[in-house]
């Protein structure tokens, strides 16, 4: 459906919207009976919905409001009550909107009321409007001013809906005039002053007699004559009176009102049922003349274009009609026909057949066109009087009554005809020429269709001719997959040219490599006719240079240099480029030696001039040899120099033509550094290790002086103090007795850490050496909890002991692991508080041997198991516990455990106890 109006507004033009909905209101609140408070007609409401209508969505959010604005200031300066008036704005707002969005469903412009389904629309859109607004104002006025909520409905759908219905189509008739009869200058003056005569004698005062029919023949008149937009115009001012007198009292409806014989409820209905009736009786039939006028239009254009066609076609154009005696009888030509058959009044009258010789009967094809066995009917034909003339002869069937009438075309193709037979002889030296071209050979018409294809194509493709033949040259069955284009495109102009490589896929699935150049076919006058397309197989030399290429770029980080006869590069490939930060192009053409230290060619080059040193670099290289790898100085394009390992090969051809030369070369500037500091580091390394194991070596011998020699007066100590003790020279008092245990157990305690310090001294330099045979852990065990009870004197701890019932017998040293088990058993004890418990336990786990000291004493923090068989090392803990050890105990554990070809386990945390667990293989029986 056809649609007007621009779909936008400005906001001038928005502005001066909004006032003309408050102008309206207050005009038709000022015209309203006196005893009523709701306006009989409200053409405010039209207007709403032509604003939005208009308007983008977008600025629905502000006219909408606008709308409703302006609406309750009309209200409130007609005398409305402040909240009825606010009341009524929101309803008019919700109407409005209802009502364009019911216009314009399913439409960006307002459409133009030019066909009867468009006014259906129009009287939806005034029906929904006008139940919108007197759903809203019914029940404001029964809520606010205590009205009839029926009455009021009734009055509000009536007044808003043929307001909705009368100003709506002013804005849906196009702008320009439509095609009618001629309307003369005087006639639209006359009927508007009749009509507006015969209104105002209708409403005119005191007019009592029932004549309202008495404009409707002259707006009948309008919709017959004039266009829409003067139809609108002309209804919205027969609205404004008729509703202005009655509400004044004039007319029938008027005067019945001012008597009492209807209230102002009662006249608003009547009034715009009357409205709506006149306006539903001249619109439809202004659209219905409007329509009927179009066609008949459009009918004149054809029927005058048919003429003109017929008389100024180039073509030869005949009207005939079945003839009683001949068939197809000429009623009339034009002046291409007249040309043809030899003059125009000699035809005229005369049977089609006198003049062309057609193949088939005429009066066959005549009867049988008459009797719809054939729509139409083709041929060429030769004329009698022209011999080795040809016509393409076409006759249609025009109308059967009340006389067949019939046209037919002819056209004079002679020339083609002698063409043809000329392109039949060159397409046969064509297609021998095609069949004997090795190439592929494709030929399309200009819009890509593919015509003509050779046999090679066919050889190559495996697909038929007939498979290829009628299909666009960017579907070809033979295109890989995801090919655009294919295979080259047609030539921009018609002088260009254009070659490309792409894959062809037969149709067994193999994939060849071939060159497609195209080209135009031009006639004598030098204009492209049909476009070629050769393509030539270039797979194994693809193929080849492919591998030749991936191998250059894929040693990204191997220099390849192709060097010829002269000295000049031919080859660079990315590996030179990445390494030298030169750019490939750049290089092609320039001298090898330019790459190579100057000072270091002329070293290795003594006595030879520039041109020289070339030849001298490859002198001795044979065909198919290679030098040996020797370190050259490259310098990059920032001058830094490069250590390159480097190897020159000759190139040759198939017949041992030495062509050129190769380098190969790889940067081991990082390699040759890195060995040097590797050589460098390795020296220094061993003068650390020789210096370390020195101070290793004068550690221990001092370790093991100072022990021996502290080991021998401590001893005297402790022996001296025990006679002291025992009273063999002077017994002590009571006061010097806690004196002299003091200086014994320190006495033990100095002579327990020499013999710690001599037994690390002799693991390290392996002069302790170790006793080794069966031995029954479970032995050791008792005899450990024999050697630990008095740790346990004045102490409150449960300590336990849990052997194995069978021998667990390991390889060992007795006395060693007794010690070690004492060791663990004595931390165990130490670093337990009283009250808490120390458990000893044998078993055996698979082909190991375990001895497990637990306790739930202080423990030993995560952070620092690491250290824990460190020399010297003792936990946290310990320190902030003040707890005496030397740090030396666990060390000497490990050591022995590990001299005993076991391991020893800590499972531990802080302040949550500690498990040891020492694991030595059993003895094999």
């Amino acid at each position: 459906m056809s649609s007007s109006g621009p779909g936008k507004v400005g906001w001038p033009t928005a502005v001066g919207g909004l006032l003309a909905v408050y102008l309206a209101g207050v005009l038709a609140i000022a015209i309203r009976p006196e005893d009523s408070n709701i306006a009989t007609w409200w053409p405010a409401a039209g207007i709403g919905v032509i604003l939005l209508a208009l308007a983008p969505r977008r600025a629905w959010w502000l006219l909408v409001p606008g709308v409703g604005v302006v609406t309750a200031a009309a209200n409130l300066t007609g005398g409305q009550e402040t909240d009825f008036s606010l009341w009524l704005g929101v309803g008019n707002a919700v109407e409005v909107t209802v009502a364009t969005l019911v216009l314009m469903h399913g439409r960006t412009r307002i459409p133009r009321l030019d066909s009867l389904r468009t006014f259906g629309r129009l009287v939806a859109t005034a029906l929904a409007g006008g139940v919108t607004i007197a759903m809203f104002v019914s029940t404001g006025s029964a809520l606010l001013a205590g009205g009839d909520w029926v009455v009021t409905w009734r009055t509000v759908v009536t007044s808003h809906a043929s307001a909705i219905l009368v100003v709506v189509p002013l804005v849906m008739t196009p702008r320009a005039a439509r095609s009618r009869v001629a309307v003369r200058a005087w006639e639209v003056p006359a009927q508007t002053i009749t009509l507006t005569l015969a209104t105002f004698a209708v409403f005119s005062p005191d007019q009592t007699l029932s004549i309202e029919f008495l404009p409707l023949p002259f707006l009948v008149w309008a919709a017959l004559r004039f266009d829409m937009r003067t139809v609108s115009w002309e209804l919205v001012g027969f609205s404004l009176v008729a509703t202005y007198l009655s509400t004044r009292g004039h007319g029938p409806i008027g005067y019945d009102f001012s008597r009492g014989g209807l209230d102002s409820a009662q006249l608003s209905s009547v009034v715009h049922i009357y409205l709506l009736a006149a306006t539903m009786l001249t619109l439809p039939l202004a659209i219905v003349v409007e329509q009927r006028t179009a066609a008949l239009d459009q009918l004149s254009r054809s029927e005058l274009l048919f003429r003109r066609n017929f008389t100024e076609s180039l073509v030869g154009m005949l009207l005939l009609r079945r003839g009683e005696d001949t068939p197809f009888e000429i009623v009339d030509l034009n002046d291409s026909a007249a040309r043809l058959l030899g003059g125009r009044g000699s035809a005229v009258g005369r049977g089609l057949a006198a003049y062309v010789d057609a193949r088939e009967p005429l009066d066959l094809i005549q009867s049988r066109l008459v009797d719809g066995r054939l729509d139409g009917w083709k041929s060429q034909c030769g004329l009698k009087d022209r011999p080795g003339a040809r016509l393409h002869l076409a006759v249609s069937l025009l109308t059967a009554e009340p006389e067949p009438t019939f046209s037919a075309q002819l056209q004079d193709i002679s020339t083609e005809y002698e063409a043809r037979r000329q392109l039949e002889a060159a397409e046969k030296l064509t297609s021998a020429t095609l069949d004997t071209v090795a190439a592929m050979v494709l030929v399309t018409d200009l819009y890509g269709e593919v015509v003509r294809v050779n046999g090679a194509t066919t050889a190559l493709t495996g697909f038929d001719e007939s498979e290829l033949v009628g299909v666009e040259v960017w579907d070809l069955p033979f295109a890989p997959p995801g090919a655009s284009g294919y295979p080259a495109g047609l030539p921009d102009g018609p002088f260009a040219q254009v070659g490309r490589e792409s894959d062809v896929v037969t149709k067994s699935g193999v994939r060849y490599r071939v060159l497609w150049n195209t080209g135009y076919v031009r006639d004598e006058r030098d204009r492209p006719t049909h476009v070629v397309l050769t393509g030539t197989d270039l797979t194994a030399e693809r193929t080849a240079a492919g591998l030749n290429r991936h191998m250059l770029e894929a040693a990204a980080s191997t220099a390849m240099i192709g060097i010829d006869p002269h000295g000049s590069i031919t080859i660079f490939n990315t590996g030179a480029a990445n390494l030298l930060g030169l750019d490939q192009q750049d290089q092609i053409g320039t001298p090898f030696l330019d790459l190579l230290d100057p000072a270091q060619v002329a070293e290795r080059c003594p006595g030879a001039t520039p041109a020289e040193q070339f030849e001298k670099l490859v002198a001795g290289l044979e065909t198919g040899g290679e030098s040996s790898a020797r370190d050259w100085t490259w310098i990059g394009a920032d001058g830094r120099p490069h250590t390159v390992s480097m190897t020159l090969s000759v190139a040759a051809d198939t017949f041992a033509a030495r062509v050129g030369y190769f380098c190969v070369g790889r940067d081991v500037t990082e390699a040759r550094a890195s060995q040097e500091m590797l050589v460098s580091a390795l020296e220094k390394e061993r003068l650390a290790v020789e210096r370390m194991r020195r101070l290793d070596e004068a550690k221990n011998d001092f370790v093991s002086t100072v022990s021996h020699e502290l080991r021998t007066p401590v001893t005297s100590i402790v022996g001296y103090t025990e006679i002291l003790e025992d009273g063999d020279v002077v017994r002590p008092s009571p006061e010097q007795l806690p004196l002299l245990e003091s200086i014994q157990r320190n006495g033990q305690r100095l002579i327990a850490l020499c013999d710690d310090l001599l037994t690390l001294s002799g693991l390290d330099s392996g002069a302790l050496r170790f006793e080794r045979g069966a031995i029954d852990l479970s032995e050791i065990v008792r005899s450990t909890e024999e050697a630990v009870r008095p740790l346990l004197r004045n102490r409150d701890l449960e300590v336990g002991y849990l052997g194995s019932p069978e021998p667990v017998l390991v390889l060992g040293d007795r006395g060693q692991l007794e010690r070690v088990l004492v060791n663990l058993v004595g931390n165990a004890i130490k670093f337990t508080e009283d009250g808490g418990r120390v458990d000893c336990r044998v078993s055996v786990h698979e082909n190991e041997a375990w001895l497990e000291v637990s306790d739930t004493g202080i423990g030993i923090p995560l952070e620092e198991q690491a250290e824990l068989f460190q020399r010297f090392f003792r936990s946290s803990t310990a320190q902030q516990r003040a707890i005496q050890g030397t740090g030396l105990g666990l060390s000497i554990v490990a050591a022995i455990v590990a001299a005993h070809g076991g391991r020893i386990d800590v499972r531990s945390a802080h302040l949550e106890g500690t498990t040891f667990t020492v694991r030595l293989p059993l003895a094999r029986g």
